[in-house]
């Protein structure tokens, strides 16, 4: 069964959303800021005003521009300049907080930006955007972004986006994506997507989808599609599709179509698809190659073994192993008029 239009959509956006560029590529104003400040106190400690380096405790600053550590409370009112081997330890507000790496709380009224790490509680009204990885609570008002390793709890308005792995709580308004391995408690208002393998809970307004396997609870309002295994227990509105095996409880709609192998419960509205079946199905339709187990359908089609038993109006297989109740029933490896029968049928090897 082929995956519809949406589905494709969403790997294709997952591939394809752009990287965020912090700064223009021919910004060099880092190089030639003036580092003069007005301090009160005493051995780089106290109250500064000021583009100081190097302070600790209050500092106020119009724009923060090539700065080596602050520790204390950072207050900036105006976009930063580049700052990429600074640290700010402690608490960092402004128009949009920016510092090599951040460790503490930080506000920014556009967004907080880290050229390197992320480490704290941060909220932008904006964004929050780390160049490497990101620890802590994240809020972005529209968006959380890092290009290496996304973990803690994050929420953004409409996305969270990792170019690395994702641990935690992750929640995005319209999407959770994901290029590395995603853990834990995910929500996307449309669409939760890993590159990698997927682990937990997770949400997707319309789909959930996994470009490895996907192992826990996972609930697509449309669709539930795993490119590798798919374990756990599964809720697809339309369907769940498993390039691999699929084990578990399994309900949709529609279908439930594995390219391998289903094992467990499986209720389909429509269609349960597998080349090889171990468990219990309850659909409108089955097609297997290899079937053990109980499956109750209008139509239970298996190509060649079938172990266990089938009900349904027409049951049919190449090589019954089992029991066949239904309005008519082949069993092929039977001899004569017992290979079609009416009501029941059987055969045990």
């Amino acid at each position: 069964m082929k995956k519809t239009a949406l589905l494709i959509f969403i790997l294709f956006v997952s591939n394809s959303y752009p990287q965020i560029t912090l700064f223009g590529e021919d910004d060099s104003t880092y190089a030639g800021c003036s580092n003069k400040s007005f301090d009160i106190g005493f051995n780089n400690s106290g109250i500064s005003f000021g583009n100081s380096s190097y302070f600790n405790g209050l500092r106020f600053n119009f724009t923060d521009c090539n700065i080596e550590e602050i520790n204390g409370i950072n207050i900036t009112f105006w976009k930063p300049e580049r700052n990429p081997g600074s640290v700010i330890n402690g608490i960092a507000v402004g128009l949009a907080p920016s510092a090599g790496t951040i460790n503490g709380i930080s506000i920014g009224i556009a967004a907080v930006i880290a050229e390197k790490d992320l480490y704290g509680i941060n909220i932008g009204g904006l964004a929050i955007v780390a160049q490497r990885n990101s620890a802590g609570i994240n809020l972005g008002g529209l968006a959380v972004v890092t290009q290496n390793d996304l973990s803690g709890i994050n929420i953004g308005g409409l996305a969270t986006v990792s170019q690395g792995e994702q641990l935690g709580i992750n929640v995005g308004g319209l999407a959770v994506v994901s290029q590395g391995n995603m853990s834990g408690m995910n929500i996307g208002g449309l669409a939760t997507v890993s590159q990698d393998d997927m682990i937990g809970l997770n949400f997707g307004g319309l789909a959930v989808v996994s470009q490895g396997d996907l192992y826990g609870i996972n609930f697509g309002g449309l669709a539930v599609v795993a490119q590798g295994e798919l374990k756990g227990i599964n809720f697809g509105g339309l369907a769940i599709v498993g390039q691999e095996s699929i084990y578990g409880l399994n309900q949709a709609l529609l279908a439930v179509i594995s390219q391998n192998e289903i094992q467990g419960l499986t209720i389909a509205g429509y269609k349960t698809e597998a080349y090889e079946f171990n468990g219990m199905n309850i659909s409108g339709w089955t097609e297997f190659e290899n079937f053990t187990g109980f499956s109750l359908a209008v139509y239970n089609r298996i190509k060649e073994a079938q172990t266990g038993l089938t009900i349904g109006l027409f049951n049919t297989t190449e090589n019954l192993n089992g029991v066949q109740l239904g309005l008519i029933n082949i069993a092929k490896n039977n001899e004569g008029i017992f290979k079609v029968l009416p009501v029941f049928n059987a055969h045990f090897d």
